[in-house]
């Protein structure tokens, strides 16, 4: 680590988050802002790296979100079709359960097949290249996003806390909706009169309001999740590119990607976009994705070990590793599966393509959780403790190093 401050790269990686963020605001993917920020670290890349581009990809960002809207408006439309025992209570039954069946394939599995339904927008996914004083044997990814979430009202209110009920239980009621849907169709329109479906559809109410209205049109400064990831790298690839050639303190066969990638918070469609271009590239030589996101509190760093709500599994080599590199540094990190409801990270693309990857947060993960700045319009640097940003940085040069000596050894 000679010659490294890392307390000060820390400090600039927030200085220059937080000018970032002044000039572009909030950056929904697929905006002027979200477009001029990744335009912006692909011109800052193109300054130190042997290789830079931004690339252009086509992305439906309103796919991602749109059954939130759709499933309660099902909901509300067969609850009246269900009251005046019409039979047309058929269409809102269809929609619902169409509507479940997206809600699984984008956001339980995060496929793309309804994309094609939706508006097509620009993204920009931005790398660059430092490339070894000697031949490649191996190459390291890191990565973070510089788009920016819409705001969930929820987690932006004193009842954030209810979060995790805001969403899940909707859900029983839509299921429940179906099934008394289907009694009724089947000529079972006398449960109309039941107290127990009436008490049912009255405590459902408040739910389906808070769920339909759950999402803002606004998008969050969002410097923890997760402009500092990308800026972070960025700081730390441009460290790395000042010492070659005039320090011993380089890399001699190991190539490494710094990363920004777009559409992460439309369903990881900028990694995904990554990972088809460049899959021949990546995958001809050993290829490790140490990925970075929501980065707030010291004293709540974790490590994925299975990424999209649970269903791909991350690299367990590189999990131990980046533990006992943090021990090393004396930080703790606790070994994290991702929850389902809990969503998804660029990791997990790369794992698709069978590449070695894994995704380092710092925030907490419980399901009942207060105090969150994430999704918020509070998502400032202000939230983001300096000593966050100093420990991944420090991991992820050891990492980098660690690889170096085992290709050297």
């Amino acid at each position: 680590m000679k010659g490294m401050d890392f307390t000060e790269l820390a400090k600039n990686s927030l200085k220059n988050t937080d000018e970032l963020i002044h000039e572009f605001g909030p950056r929904l993917a697929g905006t002027k802002q979200c477009q001029k920020v990744g335009d912006k670290l692909g011109q800052i890349l193109s300054e130190f790296c042997d290789e830079s581009n931004v690339e252009d990809i086509e992305i439906h960002p309103e796919s991602f979100s749109f059954y939130i809207k759709f499933l309660p408006l099902m909901y509300a439309l067969g609850s009246l079709f269900f009251y005046l025992r019409s039979n047309w209570i058929i269409i809102p039954l269809i929609g619902m359960i169409f509507g479940i069946f997206m809600m699984i394939s984008i956001f339980g599995f995060y496929k793309h097949f309804f994309d094609r339904f939706f508006p097509k927008k620009v993204g920009k996914n931005v790398y660059g290249c430092i490339e070894p004083t000697k031949d490649v044997h191996q190459q390291v990814i890191l990565s973070g996003h510089h788009d920016s979430a819409r705001e969930i009202r929820i987690l932006a209110s004193r009842f954030q806390k209810f979060y995790a009920p805001a969403i899940f239980i909707p859900y029983f009621f839509f299921l429940y909706a179906i099934i008394i849907f289907i009694i009724a169709i089947s000529g079972q329109f006398n449960i109309v009169s039941s107290t127990f479906i009436t008490i049912c559809n009255i405590i459902s109410l408040p739910f389906m309001i808070v769920y339909i209205f759950m999402l803002s049109s606004k998008g969050t400064p969002g410097a923890g999740d997760n402009l500092i990831a990308s800026v972070m790298v960025i700081e730390l690839g441009k460290k790395l590119a000042s010492l070659k050639h005039s320090n011993d303190l380089y890399l001699n066969h190991t190539r490494v990607i710094l990363a920004s990638f777009d559409a992460e918070e439309a369903g990881l469609r900028g990694a995904a976009a990554f990972m088809e271009t460049h899959y021949k590239k990546l995958q001809k030589i050993p290829t490790y994705h140490l990925n970075f996101d929501s980065l707030y509190n010291v004293d709540q760093f974790h490590i994925l070990t299975h990424d999209i709500n649970g269903t791909i599994p991350l690299s367990q080599e590189m999990v131990d590793d980046v533990i006992k590199i943090a021990s090393k540094h004396g930080i703790s990190f606790s070994k994290f599966s991702m929850t389902f409801g809990g969503g998804g990270t660029d990791a997990a693309e790369s794992a698709r393509k069978g590449i070695a990857a894994t995704t380092i947060l710092a925030m907490p993960t419980d399901i009942v959780r207060e105090g969150l700045v994430y999704h918020t319009r509070n998502d400032t640097v202000d939230s983001i403790e300096s000593e966050v940003i100093e420990g991944c940085l420090k991991i992820a040069w050891d990492f980098l190093w660690l690889k170096e000596k085992q290709i050297e050894s």
